[in-house]
């Protein structure tokens, strides 16, 4: 499945005292913010199932995730993974531009707009501006396109 995102927004600015918004082309979005998407996260299938037939809500979370190719794993912000209330698995040493540290493993779902998704382990990391990046471990299996000059990313699936 190929799936293309063109980015676009407005970028607030304060004139005579009022804020206006600046209309900026997509491939300044999309230098600024990086490619990103929305997805949802939510439980693996088994545990759905589990829990509908204890007739329980499955808790899921749409959120805005940074596709990062410098990451080995997908991670989750720590507020992501406390509402889901998602399956704890173990532990992983991350190494990130400041340390090294031992965070968290949950089992989780991370489904991608066009209906796909991976039941895949997602370390569970502070974030700062998002609550969950798509790693290495979900990039191998897509052909990603980066075209800076139209501001559009493209997924193959």
């Amino acid at each position: 499945m190929i799936n293309t995102f063109r980015y676009g927004g407005h970028k607030p600015f304060v004139k005579d005292e009022a804020i206006h918004a600046l209309e900026l082309p997509p491939r300044e979005i999309l230098e600024m913010k990086g490619p990103f998407l929305q997805v949802t996260i939510t439980h693996p299938r088994i545990i759905q199932e589990d829990l509908r037939k204890k007739e329980q809500r499955v808790p899921s979370r749409q959120v805005n995730a940074l596709i990062d190719s410098g990451a080995i794993t997908s991670v989750i912000s720590p507020k992501i993974a406390d509402e889901l209330n998602l399956m704890h698995t173990g532990y992983q040493k991350v190494l990130s531009v400041q340390d090294e540290q031992e965070q968290p493993i949950y089992y989780g779902f991370i489904i991608f707009p066009w209906g796909n998704g991976k039941e895949i382990p997602i370390v569970c990391c502070p974030l700062k501006d998002v609550d969950c990046l798509i790693g290495r471990d979900i990039l191998k299996h897509w052909y990603f396109t980066y075209n800076g000059a139209d501001g559009s990313i493209t997924i193959c699936d």
